[in-house]
Parts: C-alpha cells; structure tokens; sequence
C-alpha cells in the first residue's frame, strides 16, 4: 500500500509539472502575440509574470528589453537585452537588438561593436555598406582611425558611391591630415546624386570656417574649384552661392562679387525666399558703397532692399549711417536707425548709429544714455563708438569724461 501511495503521489507531481509548463507556453505565446500586435504594454505586462517565474530566460527577457525599447525605457531594455545576450551571445536577434538600443541611445561606438559582430557572425547577411560604414563610424569615433579606414574601404569596395562611407572616409582623413586624398573623397562626395545639395554646400561652409589663413594658401584653389563644381551641378542651392561671394571676397574681385549678388537674388526669387533675396540685396547695397564708392547705387539698392523686407536690420543701420557721414536726410536716416534698434535694442553698433544721429540732430542729451546702453553691450571694444561718446560728452559740458572716452578710442585706434 506504502508504494502505492508512493507512485500516485509521483504521478501527481508530474502532472503538475506538464501543467505548469503548459500554462507558461501558453502565456509565452499570448505575450508574443501580444508584442506581434505591437500591443507593447500588454506584452510587457505578460512577459513580467514569465520572468519572475524564471529570471534566467533569455527570450523572456530578451522580449522584456524589446517592449522597454519600444517605449524608450532605456535603462530596463538595456538590463534585460544584455541579460539574453549573457545567455546566448551566438543568437543574432539579442545581437541586432543591442545595437539598435545603443544606437537609440546615440552611443555610436557600443552600437558599432554589436554591428561588427553580426558582420562576424553572419557575413553573408550583415557584410553590406551600411553595416560596415556604421563600424567604420563607430571605430573613427573611438579614435581608431585605422580600423575605421579599413571598414570604409570595405564599404567601398562593395559600392563605389556609397556616400556614408565616402563621408566618413572624407572626414577621417581631413582628421589625419591627408589632404591628397581628402580632397578626392571630397570631389566624389560632391558628384555624388545621391547627397543632398544642402549637404553638399554645409560641409564647403563648415571646411572653410575651421581653416586658417596657411591652409587656404595652399589649399585655396582646390576649394575654390569645388565650390564652383558644386554650383555647376546645384545652381539652385542659395547656400553654395553664399559660399562663392564669400571666395570672391576672400580674393578681393569685388566686380565679381557684386555680380554673384545679382546670382543669389535670382536664385532666392525662383525660390521664393525673401530673407535670402533681402540678404543678397544687402549685400550689393554695401559693396556698392563701401568698395566702389557709388552712393546712388547703394541706396537705390538698399531702397529695393527695404521694399522686400522692411525690417531688415543690417539695412536700416547702414543705410542710416552712411547718411550721417554724408549729413543728409538725418530724419530719415534717425526713423530707420529707430527702428534697427528696436529690433535689436542691445546690437551696440545700431546703438552707436542712433546715437550718433542724435548728436548730429543737436540732441545729445538723448545721445548720452544711447551710448552709456552701447558700452554695456561692446561699445567699449570700438574706437568708433568710444569717440562718438567721447564728442556727447564734450557736447554736454562733461569735459573730463570726455577726454576719457577720446583717450580710450585713440588706444584702441593703435
């Protein structure tokens, strides 16, 4: 009887035991299905109850970490996608899924070394110019631009114009000081069709602001050449036309700077941008006036100016000014010199302007708490500014002030 009661009680433990695991796929499957349905907290829920029946289950918190994903809750996905590649680091889905957590997280290195494995595990499937492109970055970011340069050239064998890669490979040598090649690179990525003009032009501008005047000098033309090859290929693209008055002005060819003006409003009014045709009217408006000396064509300029944007600040302040060095139409020039301000009430070159208008007008008490507003702001930086306070001063009686603010222009004049 004993043994009897011995073998039924061991038939009802298994029973117990099959049942438990039935009950476990069964609710393994609905919260599969649950995430399937991208019903994310549902599946969420479900796939909590499995883990604390087993913590250990690499698919229950590999699922675990994918719904955390889903609803950026970073800090469990990471727990649990780290904890089902512990269990099984040869599975390429925990593979793939730390490294779109990583990347996520715009952690380009740990997000390129999950991609670097795929690649080795599974060549066939992840050896493409994305993923080696993507280590490539990773390694470059880690400053390992030897194994970053070996992945780019990967990348490249396999598509000669992937531009990721020639990007990448571009920059890399730009860093290293490789400048033959840089400038290859540079050229393909320009070419490339599948770049955005807007890249294209960003990436001339950013080049030319970080170098110096020794690297232009003997790098100049090659720049120049492609901005022109760019424009070539992106007429349209404003910014690239930006970029070349900027080479013109580098090169003093003021004639054909204000040619390049006529350029850009073109192309800003096929655009229909009016800041860009406002700024390119600007533009012409100064150089009439300040490098060729044609006051009726700086104005009328400027007039045109003003009738496609009235607010223009760089417009009323010049145009302003250069009347009161002329000592014409100061009523006029003081309502645009008003109106600059207004729009920038701490911009101490509009501040000096209006104030000096001001003391022209015979109104210098005015002038004087324009100007004390304009030191606080870099008057004191300008001789310009500091003379014109300096004459306020002397104008208001406030001799010994004066001769300070005078004494401290001529020092900066030196």
């Amino acid at each position: 009887m004993r043994k009897l009661f011995t073998y039924l009680a061991l038939s009802l433990l298994c029973f117990s035991a099959r049942a438990q695991v039935a009950v476990t796929d069964s609710l393994f499957l609905s919260a599969v299905a649950a995430y399937s349905e991208e019903k994310v907290v549902q599946a969420r829920q479900l796939f909590e109850q499995l883990y604390v029946l087993d913590p250990e289950d690499d698919a229950v918190n590999y699922y675990l970490g994918m719904c955390a994903l889903a609803t950026r809750d970073m800090g469990p996905a990471e727990k649990h996608l780290q904890a089902a590649f512990q269990k099984d680091s040869t599975n390429t889905w925990y593979v793939f899924a730390l490294a779109s957590l990583y990347d996520a997280r715009r952690d380009q290195i740990r997000s390129g070394e999950y991609v670097e494995k795929l690649i080795k595990m599974s060549p066939s499937l992840y050896s493409n110019p994305n993923t080696l492109s993507v280590v490539g970055d990773a390694k470059a970011a880690a400053g390992l631009d030897s194994l970053a340069l070996s992945y780019y050239d990967q990348a490249l064998l396999l598509d000669p114009d992937y531009a990721p890669a020639i990007y990448g490979r571009t920059e890399l040598n730009r860093r290293r000081g490789r400048f033959v090649p840089f400038f290859v690179d540079l050229d393909r990525l320009i070419r490339n069709e599948a770049v955005r003009p807007e890249l294209k032009s960003d990436y001339l501008t950013r080049l030319m602001d970080s170098i110096d005047s020794p690297f232009y000098w003997v790098w100049g033309d090659t720049i120049n050449n492609l901005v022109d090859l760019d424009r070539e290929l992106h007429p349209d693209d404003y910014a690239i036309q930006l970029l070349k008055l900027r080479m013109l002005y580098i090169k003093s060819d003021w004639q054909g700077a204000i040619e390049q003006t006529d350029v850009m409003a073109a192309v800003a009014s096929r655009e229909g941008n009016k800041d860009h045709l406002a700024e390119a009217l600007a533009i012409k408006g100064d150089l009439w006036y300040q490098q060729f000396g044609d006051r009726k064509k700086a104005y009328a300029t400027y007039e045109e100016a003003l009738k496609v944007d009235p607010d223009r600040t760089s417009v009323l302040n010049n145009y302003a000014y250069y009347l009161s060095e002329e000592g014409r139409k100061l009523r006029k020039a003081l309502k645009m010199s008003r109106r600059a301000v207004d729009l920038e009430p701490d911009n101490a070159t509009y501040l000096d302007t209006y104030g000096w208008l001001l003391y022209l007008l015979r109104k210098p008490a005015e002038a004087k708490p324009v100007f004390k507003h304009a030191m606080l702001y870099g008057g004191k930086d300008s001789a310009v500014v500091l003379e014109h306070y300096a004459k306020v001063l002397d104008a208001l009686g406030e001799k010994d002030l004066a001769t300070y603010y005078m004494n401290l222009s001529a020092q900066k004049s030196k």
